[in-house]
């Protein structure tokens, strides 16, 4: 089985390799926008993009800090684009969640080849670890709280998708190394499947709950993805219910994430690090699931986030067959139906009374309500009650009058938003 799929890397990279020759030198040098038979997605049909740069999309705390604070990311669109709604991916840097930023050679390079091609992209930021604390247990907690900021940025988008042009039922998540562990987790970890060590003091909170409370009804979920030497510290997370498409490119000799598993780090660090499955142990999961829909391409003797060479410096030959698989497995995602977001139906719920004086009383008919959180218009934390009835009371009182987002989960961990207001 693994030599088959081999084979099927190889193949796609010479595939990509000729089409891109090919489409490179009958690329039309028009700035308008083409459909995909014309040439959009699989070639530069776009000679100017433009750039935006400092978009806040999130805020959230950074371990060891005592306040929240913004999260930025730049995002590239052709210019000239006539498309009132694109394909957009989100790209999410690499560095071991102590180190990296959304400027990385890689994520630049990619979001500006993918607009020229006519996708909008974005690079985000996330919170990073100080690099002193680094340990077992800090390393899964940062790498939930990058998933964290992912979900929010795919949240931004689709809360904000007539603003930049974006067509939410084509939008896909592109990683580096920890980046792509961070995908991996915030696409198929649900709550009852966090790692114990997300709830200890302070506790991180659900994986679909930072950012902005305006964006927590829109879904995290996304059409697909491109992994980078990217893992998941367990195989299980990834089941058939929750599964998106997913395209892994990983060298065979990775010892950072290892290409089948292992302890992170193991060659270069003595700190006990996580276990992780790499996309080989990925891939063959999901053969056991009988999952079919994903690509598998093993770059043989090549080690961790071979296509960049030094410090931040890409080899471009490397890069481009990078590239070249990317570009083919979005683009037989464009020239298909677009793949279905599921999205759950909220319980009935009622709350009341509003406005509250005193306290707030919720009800979920059918459902045990595991947790009540109240937010401020800036995502703070103001009242947390737990319960496990269909009925919770959630105290208001010396709450300063206002509008608040009231955010009720139940047992089985789906999440409900409601706007509520305090007054006097």
């Amino acid at each position: 089985m693994e030599k088959k799929r081999h084979k099927k890397g190889l193949f796609w990279q010479h595939l990509c390799t000729i089409v891109s020759l090919v489409c490179c030198s009958c690329a039309p040098q028009s700035g308008k926008a083409q459909s995909p038979d014309g040439g959009r997605y699989l070639s530069p049909v776009f000679q100017s993009i433009e750039t935006t740069h400092g978009i806040a999309f999130s805020s959230a705390t950074a371990t060891g800090a005592t306040s929240p604070s913004s999260l930025f990311l730049d995002f590239y669109e052709p210019a000239g684009d006539s498309l009132a709604a694109r394909p957009l991916v989100i790209t999410v840097f690499g560095g071991g969640f102590v180190s990296g930023s959304r400027d990385a050679s890689d994520m630049v390079a990619y979001c500006e080849r993918l607009a020229h091609h006519g996708y909008t992209a974005a690079a985000i930021d996330y919170r990073l670890l100080p690099l002193f604390s680094l340990s077992r247990k800090a390393f899964i907690r940062e790498a939930y709280m990058a998933s964290q900021d992912v979900s929010a940025a795919v949240r931004f988008f689709k809360a904000n998708s007539s603003i930049y042009g974006i067509d939410t039922s084509r939008i896909f998540l592109l990683g580096n190394s920890a980046g792509s562990i961070a995908i991996l987790h915030e696409m198929f970890l649900t709550e009852d499947e966090r790692p114990p060590e997300t709830f200890e003091s302070p506790n991180l909170g659900p994986l679909h709950q930072s950012g902005s409370p305006s964006h927590f009804p829109y879904s995290p979920k996304v059409n697909a993805a491109i992994l980078h030497w990217g893992g998941v510290i367990d195989l299980h997370i990834i089941d058939p219910e929750d599964y998106v498409p997913l395209c892994m490119i990983h060298g065979t000799n990775d010892n950072i994430v290892h290409y089948d598993s292992g302890y992170c780090f193991s060659s270069i660090t003595s700190i006990m690090m996580p276990f992780m499955y790499g996309s080989h142990s990925i891939a063959h999961h999901l053969d056991t699931l009988g999952i079919q829909d994903y690509e598998l391409h093993p770059f043989e003797g090549e080690g961790h986030c071979f296509y960049i060479s030094g410090i931040n410096t890409l080899v471009e030959s490397k890069f481009n067959a990078c590239f070249n698989i990317t570009k083919a497995f979005l683009y037989q995602r464009m020239t298909s139906s677009p793949t279905a977001v599921p999205v759950r139906e909220d319980p009935r719920i009622t709350v009341y009374p509003t406005p509250a004086h005193d306290h707030l009383r919720v009800e979920l008919p059918g459902a045990g309500i595991a947790r009540v959180v109240l937010h401020d218009l800036f995502g703070r934390v103001v009242q947390t009650s737990v319960t496990a009835g269909e009925t919770a009371v959630i105290s208001v009182e010396g709450i300063p009058q206002g509008i608040y987002f009231l955010t009720v989960t139940d047992t089985d961990g789906r999440s409900i938003v409601r706007k509520v207001t305090v007054g006097r």
